[in-house]
């Protein structure tokens, strides 16, 4: 495995490798522009209702997993970098952008039953969640039998989420927001305001 990987680091043999990826991913119906990248074949999940569309210089690590189910339309815009084992869900007619240049860090996941917007250089740390869902919980009935409520969710431009941040249903950051690391947001923050804790709570601004 890691002479594998070695290999698969070498320059010619990945431009190469990414070649078949992006011809396999168009003939699933994806959108991919120039200078793609893939170190993996990602996992990918698409009905004929929905889109996903690829930008150019995207890079994707191992085991990326991209669905779009029911409408939906799922967009990495150019630069975009996604680590290893990041799971994005697009469904409900959702439109899931992450803008450009925007770096998602391992295992981070987004599950989007509505609208999830991720602004331009925004950095992710590995283990991120969004949830853009919530059970419904009314007495009388199971839990399970009752379905979701969907909220979209608003990551604006250079934002930072630290590792295992966890963003609730109907959230917006502001421009240049900083997330602590195990941080649950579960209210709109200000502009270029540095939150912590659970839930999370303004610590001070960035100057």
């Amino acid at each position: 495995m890691t002479a594998i990987i070695s290999l698969l680091n070498a320059s010619w043999v990945l431009r190469v490798y990414s070649y078949w990826v992006r011809l396999l991913l168009q003939l699933r119906g994806v959108e991919v522009g120039q200078n793609f990248t893939a170190r993996a074949l990602p996992i990918l999940v698409k009905d004929r209702s929905s889109k996903i569309i690829i930008g150019s210089n995207v890079f994707l690590k191992d085991q990326v997993d991209l669905r779009a189910t029911k409408g939906a339309v799922l967009i990495l815009e150019h630069g975009v970098n996604l680590d290893k084992d990041v799971r994005i869900v697009a469904t409900n007619g959702a439109r899931v952008t992450f803008g450009e240049n925007a770096d998602i860090g391992c295992n981070s996941i987004f599950n989007c039953g509505a609208d999830v917007h991720i602004g331009r250089d925004v950095l992710m740390a590995g283990f991120c969640y969004l949830q853009t869902s919530n059970h419904n919980i009314a007495r009388g009935q199971t839990i399970k039998s009752q379905g979701y409520s969907h909220h979209p969710i608003h990551i604006s431009d250079d934002c930072w989420l630290g590792g295992g941040a966890f963003v609730l249903p109907g959230v917006k950051l502001g421009a240049g927001v900083v997330v602590g690391a195990n941080s649950l947001v579960n209210k709109d923050v200000s502009d270029f305001s540095i939150v912590g804790g659970s839930p999370a709570a303004t610590l001070g601004t960035r100057h």
